[in-house]
């Protein structure tokens, strides 16, 4: 394989906006409580480790849960693993995953020193990048020091095909050092082939979102009954919440928005609203005069899922494509998703009927309604959508499959 570097133009690019990548690191850091965020991206790991391992990268907390079934099969199976991810929300979700065991850690800053020093402090075998992880300057250091690189649920998106012609330029040669591509679709496998990757080195494996870990009941964190907003962003919740009908106006919404840190933002909103609400963070207590139920924490969304009559995804009311739907329905979750299907076009043709997709968030209220009111439909459709997802139970056992012969 024919290694390509990023080039004198990108390293001279890199070398001068490094100290605004230093700066965000230590904001970055400092604002999730998370000391050595900074120390990571400008030292990576502390100490030298020379244990064989295989490195598994994933951005931030969605990539993260959605490799961590492929990343504790593998770690059953006996492998050494170092875990990364690129925000300082995806390392802290992937400690509370694996508390111990495994490695946790965050990249390296895309620079040439960073990056050749990370890889002389580990010794590597395999690296798994997860989706769109392409950082030119990890990947060809990566490929440099021998290590194969497998990309995971690989796809490039729409703005990846549409950016400008050095970003498209610097995608094509991380494209070129990548071993592997285990595509989610045929979509995938042509936008890939468009920005460069060869053919013969991609293979449609399918979603591996698509695989749940099953496990017990999650508990119930809100006594009431309630539906769910969840993974909204800004702008959503506002309109979610005008259109509000008046029947609901003294029954309980959950909103999980998909960013945290915004909850101030919200908090001000369901004020100027004049909406009774209550914040998780704080403790702050549902009663029954509470309107809203602001559930601005980490880790929280699969029990909050499992116990809502209703879980409206959010992020399809926007231009942001939808979020993942193979989750709720796993737990036999009333789904409703809106127009915006970017991101999950493989999730809403696996779930089919399972599913019921509306155009607007008046219908979305519509549909809410009468949900709300016929427990039995309700049911059928839950059913419906866990249906689905157990028929691509074999999702990880394919992706292991493809894995084994680089390890």
């Amino acid at each position: 394989m024919d290694i390509q570097s990023p080039g004198a133009a990108y390293r001279l690019l890199s070398l001068l906006i490094l100290p605004f990548w230093l700066l965000h690191a230590y904001l970055h850091g400092r604002k999730h409580a998370l000391t050595g965020y900074l120390r990571h991206r400008l030292l990576g790991q502390a100490g030298r480790n020379m244990t064989p391992k295989l490195w598994v990268h994933a951005s931030s907390v969605g990539e993260v849960n959605a490799i961590t079934p492929l990343v504790k099969a593998l770690f059953k199976q006996g492998e050494s693993i170092l875990f990364t991810s690129f925000t300082a929300t995806g390392y802290q979700t992937i400690q509370r995953n694996f508390p111990n065991g495994i490695e946790s850690g965050v990249i390296p800053i895309d620079f040439v020193f960073t990056c050749r020093r990370f890889f002389r402090r580990q010794k590597i075998k395999l690296c798994l990048l997860m989706e769109t992880e392409l950082w030119p300057e990890l990947i060809y250091q990566a490929a440099n020091h021998g290590v194969a690189i497998v990309q995971v649920n690989a796809r490039l998106s729409k703005k990846s095909l549409e950016a400008p012609i050095l970003l498209r330029y610097l995608l094509r040669r991380s494209l070129s050092n990548i071993e592997r591509h285990l595509a989610r679709n045929d979509e995938d496998r042509s936008n890939l082939i468009h920005l460069g990757a060869e053919p013969q080195r991609i293979k449609i494996i399918g979603n591996l979102k698509s695989h749940i870990e099953q496990t017990d009941s999650p508990q119930r964190l809100v006594d009431r009954d309630y539906i769910l907003f969840a993974s909204s962003h800004e702008g959503e919740e506002q309109r979610f919440l005008l259109n509000r009908p008046d029947n609901w106006k003294k029954r309980l919404i959950v909103i999980a928005p998909r960013h945290p840190k915004r909850s101030r933002d919200i908090q001000r909103q369901l004020i100027d609203l004049g909406i009774n609400f209550a914040v998780r963070s704080e403790g702050q207590p549902v009663t029954g005069e509470t309107e809203v139920y602001l559930s601005d924490t980490l880790g929280e969304l699969r029990p909050l899922m499992a116990h809502a009559e209703v879980v409206i995804m959010a992020g399809s009311f926007d231009q942001t494509g939808g979020h993942n739907l193979i989750e709720p329905a796993s737990l036999g979750c009333a789904i409703i998703t809106g127009p915006s299907s970017s991101n999950i076009t493989d999730d809403i043709e696996q779930l089919g009927d399972g599913i019921i997709r509306v155009t607007d968030i008046p219908e979305c209220w519509r549909q809410v309604d009468h949900l709300s009111g016929n427990p039995n439909q309700r049911k059928i459709l839950g059913e419906k959508a866990r249906e689905s997802v157990r028929r691509n139970s074999d999702m990880l056992i394919r992706y292991i499959a493809e894995i084994k012969p680089y390890l």
